[in-house]
């Protein structure tokens, strides 16, 4: 090897050090920032989805899901006679525990025509915006009744045409992902958990009815019902993993929108100095429905031992942790302002 090439050699791996040692100590430099991948750092997000608004739901799933401090979404059909039965329950009661409505029809017999479908879907969708306050207009789940054949007579485009003017995001498919008609033992349920974590990816499980038992009434079940134990233990292996920072539970269009806004999302320091750290967050969605806070890690003095977050009129109080703050953020491109307590 002639000494030119030496020379050349290590003059690339002098070169390469070098910019990794910049590199390293710009990720140190107070002020860097990072957008987590999931909510609050978990590894990945997971969502329990219940169809059909059978009465276990409240008298099974939500009393479970409450406590264990979870939440879920409830595909609701408000013509659907059980859902009439019960009105009361599910427009001035249960989506005051957290509970997420999703849009899966009036009445679940499926449609008739482009008009039908258009009630069908339409008036289920004011039902929800009409019980549950907020945002009008604002994103729904939707997830498409299964019917049988001839049913639902509408193509493609025409259904998405009515998702589309009614702000209604479609939800993950039914496949291999149904308790009861998919899934039989708590491995196969843990499995899709555990896949999730793998993949740092959003996970699901889809569920009709709960097994009721005594004292409620057992003369009948709800549609393919999930036995109570092993909904359970479903329940309690998820919140093993959400206490160990792995797992999110959310509903489906939390989801939807991280991962929507994550895809595009800046984060640009401002200004920093000894007192204060200026940053603003940005995302390329439509801010009209993409607008859930993110979570961001940034790195702070080292003297820096709480900080106090400002943003708009929201303000938290907030510890540091191995010199990184981490917080929520609206990514609005509205200044974040972080100082020391």
């Amino acid at each position: 090897m002639t000494n030119l090439r030496i020379t050349f050699i290590i003059g690339m791996l002098m070169a390469s050090l070098t910019m990794l040692t910049q590199s390293t100590h710009a990720q140190d430099q107070p002020g860097q920032t990072t957008i987590a991948h999931w909510q609050d750092n978990h590894t990945a997000a997971f969502m329990l989805l219940y169809d059909d608004s059978w009465p276990s739901h409240f008298q099974v799933a939500i009393p479970a899901l409450i406590e264990r401090n979870m939440i879920g979404t409830f595909y609701i059909n408000p013509g659907k006679g059980e859902y009439k039965k019960h009105r009361a329950k599910w427009e001035e009661e249960l989506w005051k525990t957290g509970m997420v409505y999703g849009n899966h029809t009036m009445t679940h017999r499926g449609v008739k025509d482009f008009e039908d479908a258009q009630h069908e879907i339409g008036d289920c969708n004011q039902r929800i915006l009409d019980t549950i306050p907020g945002k009008k207009p604002r994103l729904i789940s939707w997830a498409k009744p299964g019917v049988k054949k001839g049913k639902w007579n509408i193509n493609r485009e025409e259904l998405e045409q009515i998702l589309k003017e009614n702000n209604l995001i479609t939800r993950p498919p039914f496949k291999d992902h149904g308790a009861v008609y998919h899934l039989k033992k708590l491995e196969q349920y843990t499995r899709i958990v555990d896949q999730a974590i793998d993949q740092q990816d959003a996970g699901y499980v889809i569920i009709h009815g709960l097994e009721r038992r005594a004292p409620m009434i057992t003369k009948w079940q709800d549609f393919w019902p999930m036995n109570q134990d092993l909904y359970y233990q479903l329940l309690d292996y998820m919140a093993s993993k959400r206490d160990a920072n792995q797992l999110w539970i959310t509903d489906h269009i939390s989801i939807h929108q991280y991962e929507t806004q994550r895809q595009t999302a800046k984060v640009q320091t401002v200004k920093q100095n000894d007192n204060s750290i200026t940053l603003k967050l940005t995302c390329a969605a439509d801010p009209q429905f993409y607008d859930l806070p993110m979570t961001l890690n940034t790195r702070v003095p080292s003297t820096w031992q709480n900080v106090k977050v400002t943003q708009g009129d929201t303000t938290s109080n907030v510890s540091v942790r191995d010199g990184i703050a981490t917080y929520h953020a609206r990514p609005d491109g509205s200044a974040i302002h972080i100082q020391p307590e």
